[in-house]
């Protein structure tokens, strides 16, 4: 189990593969209802709680150099949307899972993941 002993440097990871994230805030999801039930209720891969957890939901954006490529119409203030991203924090140990909602993909993530680089590919490196 990892122990952490100091403070996150941001609540989310600020960057994913180094585009800048844009983090709401958190919300319960007790009243979110999903029809049908799954047979058994999802639990923390870290502490093995059964608590609803908290969500989070995010926006990855390209740079705003980086748009010379993207046609005008798909940007949003000069920026393109790359992915959505919802985080669930489990409310006992605070161990933080992110899914893709475009890429159907899933990380859990860890403390480097919370630096001012944020989270990557660790098999990509670092662009």
């Amino acid at each position: 189990m990892e122990l952490d002993l100091w403070p996150r440097q941001h609540d989310l990871p600020p960057r994913w593969d180094g585009l800048p994230v844009e983090w709401g805030s958190w919300s319960d999801t007790a009243d979110i209802i999903i029809c049908p039930p799954p047979p058994r209720r999802p639990k923390c891969v870290r502490c093995g709680s059964h608590q609803d957890p908290h969500m989070n939901l995010g926006r990855v954006w390209t740079e705003p150099g980086m748009v010379r490529a993207i046609r005008r119409a798909q940007l949003s203030n000069g920026r393109h949307l790359v992915a959505h991203l919802a985080a669930f924090r489990c409310p006992d140990c605070e161990h933080d899972h992110v899914i893709d909602l475009v890429n159907d993909q899933a990380w859990d993530l860890d403390t480097t993941d919370y630096t001012d680089d944020g989270s990557y590919d660790v098999a990509a490196g670092r662009g």
